[in-house]
């Protein structure tokens, strides 16, 4: 906020920011990661843990960037509380549908873009077992139709927990790992271009998790602090 607050003086002054910056609201720019935090405005399951949105700057193209994030090999990169990340059904239709295609509806789902459903386990600090995720995941790339401001390419990934029973609980065949709930995960990449031509492009990302067993002010520390080296991590993946 005091970042934000700074460049809005600047700028009613008339001073020029001379850093890599999208040109809509709030945009990143330099090597400024921003973190926000805040309750769910209704009560309801969830609504005691925070929901997160970080934002900062990779030096990459959009669609590189969303390679990354859909690869569940390569997870472990960029992600280091991550001990791995398993596609286990695709829902699109390979080879007819695509994140980067918006023409071809996969023709079982009639949508463009992928899905799929895929499990994690992280080890966070401070937690005795590992944390399992089993989530629905699904990635496509936008356009002006869907009202986002960019400055070329751009890409959406949500994504949100499934389970195995129409209870939403699981089967209880592994007591190995705590079962969190992912209420919701989106990832918004779109592309900067910079003075020079160079291709990099802004991520937003915003989570929103359920912890069993984890406090909510423990878990309030971690989400923060994982959603800056979220940013920063992939950064660093591009920047080698």
């Amino acid at each position: 906020d005091k970042l934000l607050k700074k460049r809005a003086k600047q700028l009613k002054k008339g001073e020029k920011i001379n850093e890599i910056m999208g040109s809509w609201k709030n945009a990143a720019s330099g090597k400024d990661v921003f973190v926000w935090s805040s309750k769910c405005p209704r009560p309801g399951h969830g609504s005691d843990y925070p929901v997160v949105r970080s934002r900062g700057l990779i030096p990459a193209s959009a669609r590189d960037v969303v390679d990354l994030i859909q690869d569940s090999d390569r997870v472990m990169e960029y992600n280091k509380m991550s001990i791995g990340r398993k596609d286990q059904t695709s829902l699109t239709t390979t080879g007819q549908s695509s994140v980067h295609c918006s023409e071809t509806k996969c023709p079982k789902l009639g949508v463009v873009g992928e899905a799929k459903i895929m499990s994690s386990k992280s080890q966070p600090p401070l937690t005795r077992k590992p944390l399992e995720f089993k989530t629905l995941f699904y990635a496509r790339q936008l356009h002006g139709e869907d009202d986002v401001e960019t400055d070329g390419l751009a890409y959406i990934t949500v994504g949100r927990s499934v389970w195995e029973t129409d209870e939403g609980t699981t089967d209880g065949s592994d007591n190995s790992t705590t079962r969190c709930e992912i209420m919701l995960s989106v990832n918004l990449v779109r592309e900067i271009r910079t003075e020079n031509g160079e291709v990099w492009c802004e991520l937003t990302s915003i989570t929103h998790a359920v912890s069993p067993g984890v406090p909510v002010f423990v878990g309030k520390q971690l989400g923060l602090v994982a959603a800056e080296n979220y940013i920063k991590d992939i950064r660093a993946l591009f920047e080698k």
